[in-house]
């Protein structure tokens, strides 16, 4: 007689349950797809159609990105000005602070 314990033998069961259904998916699988055969010869081509007509240009959406870009180039500049005067605000500024630390170095203020 063999003797397991509860947990042991639950195991057991639910891991023989699982790999049931394992080779069963398995099979069920092979069975869908199968091999793939032999490929058949491929027939001639058939007859060339008309010529259709030509599609539409791109020129409008091609001139609207254009202007777009122009717009966009332009802001960029204006940004590249707007640096300029924030590097001269930010020297004033450094200036500025030195003279203030001084202050403060002189009135006993913590800065």
């Amino acid at each position: 007689m063999v003797s397991l314990p509860r947990n042991q033998f639950i195991a057991l069961v639910v891991g023989v349950c699982v790999l049931s259904a394992a080779i069963g998916s398995g099979l069920a699988l092979l069975a869908e797809t199968g091999p793939a055969g032999a490929a058949g010869k491929q027939g001639p081509a058939g007859p060339r159609g008309p010529q259709g007509p030509e599609g539409p240009s791109g020129a409008a959406e091609v001139e609207g990105l254009e202007a777009e870009v122009q717009e966009l180039r332009g802001e960029v500049e204006e940004t590249g000005e707007f640096e300029g005067r924030l590097e001269e605000l930010e020297e004033e500024v450094a200036s500025l602070g030195g003279v203030t630390s001084e202050l403060c170095s002189e009135l006993d203020f913590f800065c």
